[in-house]
């Protein structure tokens, strides 16, 4: 399990739980386990493998928040800021959506760097930019995000 530490970083930071973050990396590992003749063809299986926890991740987080109607929303006595939390959920929803319209280096570079943690050499080495050119890519995709909220 030499990428263990990677996939346990990425899952953590999408469940903040340990138990979770365990499960997505022990989920990942058995879906790679099972893909392995795949595998051969990865140039970089770190990145392959950081992937993989972030899906399980991501499945793990789905499955303990399922899609909630408002109604039920509503009904609930949790006794927090429902307003706050649906503009908050609102925003997230509409980061992702102006990422997914980037170009696909900017893209790239912001969900490594911002969603999956790694560090800028990480990206340069995994991409093969140069570490500038991640520093420009990151800080253009940015602002282009910044852009659709101050428009």
């Amino acid at each position: 399990m030499p990428h263990y530490r990677r996939m346990y970083l990425v899952a953590i930071r999408l469940t903040a739980d340990t138990a979770d973050a365990q499960d997505a990396v022990q989920d990942a590992v058995i879906n790679l386990w099972r893909q392995q003749s795949g595998l051969e063809g990865a140039t970089n299986i770190e990145a392959y493998t950081a992937a993989a926890a972030r899906n399980a991740a991501v499945d793990i987080v789905r499955r303990r928040h399922p899609v909630t109607t408002l109604d039920g929303i509503a009904d609930s006595s949790s006794g927090h800021d429902l307003s706050g939390e649906l503009d908050i959920r609102d925003r997230v929803k509409r980061v992702m959506e102006i990422i997914d319209d980037l170009p696909e280096a900017q893209r790239r570079v912001i969900l490594m760097r911002d969603v999956d943690g790694f560090e800028m050499d990480e990206i340069a080495r995994d991409t093969g930019y140069s570490y500038a050119n991640v520093r420009t890519l990151l800080s253009r995709a940015r602002v282009a995000i910044r852009r659709h909220f101050t428009d």
